[in-house]
């Protein structure tokens, strides 16, 4: 009777986790829908969830709660309303008998989040149990960023290229209007991230015409850095673009508002005429299929069949 254990199975079923960053925005929800969108058309019949690794923003819904049906009404979808974190997402996973999860982030680098979810995932992969058939998970992986992380599983320089083969598009638009183009990314100010430079240097090597910059909210280089940069080229009109999965809060507030302290702003007292499109990557459909990608890759080094489980054969 003691050993019968080692004949019991869990069920074991399979799903995806979309990591967000998250937005408080409702207009930048869309590049989240988009993004999901995209997942479900390449793995149907999978279950496909969300969390939001920023506390700031879960807290910012949570509030809102309050007023739940007021928010449902205005068409905030309730998976956003009641956003959970990423422990809390994936723990509903597992009590629903989904063993096998594919977490993949939208970040746009290896940053601050991505490390912070990295920790999370490695911590719950470690959990072993003293009988086998009872453990947690059959498998939980972790997929990448878009503009990749370190390893040799995948060359981050393929990423890379893949990013900016997606941005082409921009690059025309700047050099139909006679623009420099400059993103803002977000940055952080805890340690340079070295990809946006290398980024910025694949652009300008691709399209050697078109003055190129990109910038960060928090970070290097900023505001006063890039105007110095941007001062070297002969351009007077400048495309401005958040370089973010959404154009949410400091899209709205630090890049393209009409305050003196806003990139916009700052551009514009020095003498440039700005022109700005406030929309993020997720809304790009070809960024937002990269992460239906990034997952089959992830699924394969994992040995993770995504097929809808009543479409595997049962011996």
């Amino acid at each position: 009777m003691g050993r019968t254990y080692k004949k019991r199975q869990q069920i074991n079923r399979k799903a995806i986790l979309l990591a967000h960053f998250g937005t408080s925005v409702p207009s930048a929800l869309a590049s989240l829908d988009n993004i999901a969108k995209h997942v479900r058309q390449a793995f149907p019949g999978v279950e496909v969830r969300i969390c939001f690794t920023s506390n700031m923003i879960r807290n910012i819904w949570s509030a809102r709660r309050r007023k739940a049906e007021e928010w449902l009404k205005r068409g905030i979808p309730e998976e956003v309303l009641f956003v959970q974190g990423f422990l809390g997402a994936v723990g509903n996973l597992q009590d629903q008998n989904y063993r096998t999860i594919i977490v993949q982030p939208t970040h746009v680098y290896h940053g601050e989040q991505y490390e912070d979810l990295k920790s999370c995932v490695n911590a719950l992969r470690s959990i072993r149990t003293i009988k086998p058939v009872w453990a947690p998970f059959e498998s939980i992986a972790l997929s990448r960023p878009a503009l990749g992380t370190y390893g040799i599983t995948h060359d981050y320089l393929d990423d890379l290229q893949e990013v900016t083969g997606i941005l082409d598009d921009d690059v025309r638009r700047a050099e139909a209007m006679g623009a420099a183009l400059l993103y803002v990314a977000h940055g952080n100010d805890f340690f340079s991230s070295g990809v946006f430079h290398e980024m910025r240097c694949t652009l300008r090597r691709k399209n050697p015409e078109t003055p190129i910059h990109i910038g960060m909210v928090e970070g290097y280089p900023g505001i006063d850095d890039v105007l110095e940069d941007v001062r070297r080229d002969s351009a007077e009109r400048v495309f401005l673009k958040p370089l973010m999965v959404t154009a949410g809060d400091h899209a709205h507030n630090d890049i393209d508002n009409r305050d003196p302290d806003s990139w916009r702003g700052r551009l514009e007292a020095a003498g440039y005429e700005v022109v700005t499109e406030m929309e993020g990557l997720g809304s790009n459909d070809a960024f937002a299929r990269l992460f239906a990608e990034r997952i089959r890759q992830t699924a394969e080094h994992h040995d993770i069949d995504l097929l809808p489980q009543e479409h595997i054969a049962v011996p």
